[in-house]
């Protein structure tokens, strides 16, 4: 026979179906624990509980004398992030600039500092005008010596991973941040053609496999070629799932 399910966890559910669908927006009141009480059937002692999870983990904020009010919503719906271009993608190229097994590893890439890696430095341009700088590390195993002794002629490091190793990057866990900043240094600015001062979008990013990293990539990409459109789906609160 299956345990049924505590009282105050299917009242937990409900409630973050609810705000994970259009129902509230950020800021707007949540549910008192009188409306609670009523709604659910349930004691005092149920709904104070249900609530300080729901604040324990970041869904509410509770104001004494004032109530709960939403701090988040669609809090784990799915987000689908695609980059906008402003050019058509059949005039880029890429040219690898330098490619060794020398260069340091950088705190940020996450990797362990014993990590062996290959560094590679690209440049990607639309009709011969460069508008990114980057600096990658992969894992070393991922890419035979023998494949990067001509780097420029490497059209695409992913390709020639997936070539050799196996191995799709792009269906692998990663994270990705983007802070808008100056140009860190001369030599990005001299490949972009651009001053010291000059904002460009830095975006960080990590690929990983079973939490080891496989790939740190730090990009310097300038403003007008940057854009994002994100899309999310929501699902809308069951009542037949709500007891």
């Amino acid at each position: 026979m299956s345990r049924k399910e505590p009282i105050y966890k299917t009242i937990l559910n409900a409630l973050i179906m609810e705000l994970n669908s259009n129902h509230f927006k950020k800021n707007d009141p949540f549910y008192s624990e009188k409306e609670l009480r009523q709604k659910y059937q349930v004691s005092s002692t149920t709904v104070v509980r249900v609530l300080n999870t729901l604040a324990d983990q970041g869904y509410i904020h509770r104001i004494q004398g004032k109530g709960s009010f939403v701090s988040k919503f669609n809090r784990g719906t799915a987000v689908k992030i695609t980059d906008t271009h402003a050019y058509d993608l059949d005039d880029e190229a890429v040219a690898i600039l330098v490619v060794n097994d020398q260069t340091p590893i950088v705190a940020a890439s996450k990797f362990a500092p014993t990590a062996a890696t290959w560094y590679f430095e690209r440049l990607r341009e639309i009709q011969a005008v460069p508008f990114e700088f980057s600096r990658s590390w992969y894992l070393k195993s991922l890419v035979p010596a023998a494949s990067v002794k001509h780097p420029r002629e490497l059209h695409s490091i992913y390709a020639l991973i997936r070539k050799q190793a196996k191995l799709d990057l792009a269906r692998q866990p990663f994270e990705q941040e983007y802070t808008v900043t100056t140009v860190p240094d001369q030599r990005v600015a001299d490949y972009l053609h651009v001053g010291r001062d000059a904002m460009v979008v830095q975006i960080e990013r990590w690929v990983f496999q079973a939490g080891q990293p496989l790939e740190y990539t730090l990009s310097y990409l300038l403003p007008n070629y940057f854009g994002l459109h994100l899309t999310s789906e929501s699902q809308p609160v069951i009542a037949s799932d709500i007891r």
